[in-house]
């Protein structure tokens, strides 16, 4: 047989990113095409003097990670009388990102692929082909962030953190705010107007210490998003004893004080209105704001959280800025607290009702403990509320501002112990097996009864093979947001009558707990919190369509007809 002593032309090489925002996490790919009745050997190789396939790429602004390579195939060389590793045909590399800066430029990527080639009777030295992908390549240019993009990112920051206000997380905190503001309609503009830069504060402060905490995690290898402090059944309990106290203290069986002329109360120096509960309301509000993803809120932390210590500080602090929008509007144009009476003894009838708003605070939290850790933890989660209560009640009776002050102390202290110990030893155990219950569940469980199935990779990619679209919904207990989506749109029956017929398998990826594979799915659509809806469609699996986070049956409808 004639031996083939041919020189093989140079491979194949194109390169493409995702078509959205970049993230760390997504995969840069580059496919190569092997010329026919060639092959070239594997990143990994038979014997030593073999010259094993090699990839390198750089961009600027992007940091990579080690490379995907795809699985070889073992071929029997006659000339070296051996099994080889090979790759021949097409075959895709994927190498995920690592590190974004601020100003990355996707367009600047080079690569170049180093490979041996050889027949089935001669191997040839080996030998690189180089590809840049700039403007005027063939291949698709991916999306870029430069300055000016990073300029619309941190607007949308903005704007999502003043959405937060309207969210259902929110909204039974305003009151906090809005009913010491009535108080203070009367007073000076100045002194309202150092009331809205404390809330502010408090506010910034908030969003500082959490962004410090993420960072911290990101540093320590772990995957963080958005609202994750509701993923730990132990911020939950802590907010339930909490707000369980806010509500006696609004109900006015305690104060908080301390001895001579600073005379605290929880929401104010000398009074409720003052600096230091503004500055508390606004920490309390980034808190309980966290479960939310509003509207362009989505797309600027998935960019954030994806980027630089100082960039996500940035950003961070414009969404708090957004956040303190409104209070701030109203401290420098007092004439908008006109349209409520002036204070008077109607203000304690409010107070009250403020106080059973913070209550039916303590009850979501409460439903969401049931939904994650049942019907055991959910009244042992109550126990630890009226406990709380309890201890409220009784420092009003023996400790109030006219007693010795170290009877406050001692009660302080000895509540603060009672409940961690009773945390620590009676109720935490009951969760911890709660959780691992729910976890096992979770894994049998095939189909709920909306129809939806538990997400996993395979669910996902046995769909999109079967050629069938696929609704992913990325959801959590302690989404209010979610949880109103879900009964205005995805539990009707004419979305699931229009689903079916288009033939859409709808999944449901729960991240109610920490899970690091929607974690990492979430970074793979450029997004940090729930919720998050998109739309996989088979002929185009690579770019799925990202929906609204208030959803609408026709935003879903639209794209299901507009991609038939």
């Amino acid at each position: 047989m004639e031996i083939d002593t041919s020189t093989m032309p140079p491979p194949g090489i194109e390169l493409s990113y995702p078509n959205k925002s970049l993230a760390v996490g997504d995969c840069v790919i580059v496919e190569i095409v092997i010329p026919e009745k060639w092959h070239v050997n594997a990143n990994v190789v038979s014997d030593e003097f073999l010259k094993a396939s090699q990839i390198e790429i750089a961009a600027k602004g992007i940091v990579f990670n080690q490379p995907i390579w795809p699985t070889y195939k073992k071929k029997y060389n006659d000339a070296l009388e051996m099994d080889i590793f090979v790759f021949d045909g097409k075959i895709q590399i994927k190498i995920p990102i690592k590190e974004l800066e601020a100003s990355y430029d996707s367009t600047t990527t080079n690569t170049t692929f180093h490979y041996q080639a050889c027949s089935n009777f001669i191997c040839l030295a080996p030998n690189q082909v180089h590809f840049s992908l700039s403007p005027s390549a063939a291949t698709p240019i991916p999306l870029k962030k430069n300055d000016s993009s990073i300029l619309v990112l941190l607007f949308f920051a903005f704007i999502g953190g003043f959405i937060l206000n309207l969210m259902p997380c929110v909204l039974p905190v305003l009151s906090l705010k809005l009913f010491s503001l009535i108080k203070q309609s009367g007073k000076s503009r100045k002194r309202l107007f150092t009331l809205g830069l404390s809330m502010t504060g408090g506010i910034l402060f908030s969003f500082w210490i959490l962004a410090t905490i993420i960072i911290s995690l990101k540093s320590a290898g772990s995957l963080v998003g958005w609202g994750i402090q509701f993923q730990s059944i132990g911020f939950i309990a802590f907010m339930v004893i909490l707000l369980s106290a806010f509500a006696m203290n609004f109900f006015g069986f305690f104060e908080i004080w301390l001895p001579g002329k600073t005379l605290t109360k929880m929401d104010g120096f000398t009074k409720k209105e003052g600096l230091a509960g503004a500055f508390f309301t606004g920490s309390l509000l980034v808190l309980l704001s966290t479960p939310c993803s509003a509207p362009f809120l989505g797309s600027a932390m998935g960019f954030a959280f994806s980027a630089s210590a100082p960039v996500l500080f940035l950003f961070f602090t414009v969404a708090g800025l957004g956040l303190s929008l409104p209070y701030l509007i109203i401290t420098l144009f007092p004439v908008l607290l006109s349209i409520f009476p002036k204070p008077g003894p109607w203000m304690v009838s409010l107070q009250k009702w403020m106080g059973l708003l913070l209550l039916g605070t303590v009850l979501w939290l409460l439903w969401v403990a049931k939904q994650t850790v049942g019907l055991e933890g959910f009244f042992l989660l109550i126990i630890l509320s009226l406990m709380s209560m309890g201890f409220s009640f009784l420092t009003g009776k023996i400790a109030p501002p006219y007693k010795p002050f170290y009877r406050e102390i001692l009660l302080l202290l000895s509540s603060v112990l009672i409940l961690f110990f009773t945390w620590q030893f009676a109720v935490s155990p009951t969760i911890d097996k709660a959780l691992k219950e729910k976890k096992a569940a979770a894994f049998s469980l095939e189909k709920d009864e909306s129809g939806f199935f538990p997400y996993s990779k395979e669910h996902l990619t046995s769909a999109l093979e079967a050629g069938q679209p696929v609704l992913l919904d990325i959801t959590a207990d302690w989404c209010l947001t979610c949880k109103a989506n879900e009964a205005a749109v995805l539990s009707q029956e004419s979305l699931g009558y229009v689903l079916d017929k288009h033939n859409v398998v709808k999944i449901k990826a729960d991240w109610t707990l920490q899970d690091k594979e929607i974690s990492e799915l979430l970074k793979s659509l450029g997004r940090s919190g729930v919720p998050v809806y998109a739309i996989y469609l088979p002929h185009n699996p690579q770019n799925p369509i990202l929906l609204p986070e208030i959803l609408t049956t026709n935003s879903i409808l639209d794209v299901l007809d507009s991609n038939q």
